[in-house]
């Protein structure tokens, strides 16, 4: 019996053109300076912005950040669009980092974030750091896990 195919978020693919091989396609940052330029919900928004362009260089995909970020500022008035964006950031870092938080993890993460939004750089851009450090090559090759 054939195995099935692997899914597509089970395989990282750099965007084509993104970087060299070999290269990162991201660069770490500081995870305590972004906690605290977030406490302020404008802070917040530069680490979000940040954080889905790191995400849409380690995937391949067409997302567009300043999409997100629109859909993120009113959101915050209307509640449903805020809490999509913020469960979006989450799923994102966790496939684009090869590293998943666990159900209730995420769920704790995401009811937090929606209430304290400096929780999502808290806990996200290590694993973002993370993906940063290593090597190119073994991050497309790794599967979330």
């Amino acid at each position: 019996m054939a195995s099935p195919p692997p899914r597509p978020q089970d395989q990282l693919r750099l965007k084509p053109g993104t970087v060299a091989e070999g290269e990162r396609a991201i660069e770490p940052h500081s995870v305590a300076l972004w906690t605290v330029l977030s406490l302020p919900v404008a802070g917040y928004f530069f680490w979000y912005y940040r954080a889905q362009r790191d995400c849409s260089r380690l995937l391949e995909d067409s997302s567009d950040p300043w999409f997100w970020m629109a859909m993120l500022f009113p959101g915050m008035l209307l509640v449903i669009p805020y809490a999509i964006a913020q469960t979006r950031i989450a799923a994102r870092v966790e496939v684009a980092t090869r590293r998943s938080l666990g159900m209730a993890a995420y769920f704790a993460l995401c009811l937090g974030g929606f209430v304290i939004p400096a929780l999502m750089p808290l806990v996200l851009q290590p694993r973002l750091n993370d993906a940063a450090r290593m090597d190119p090559v073994s991050l497309r090759r790794s599967r979330l896990g």
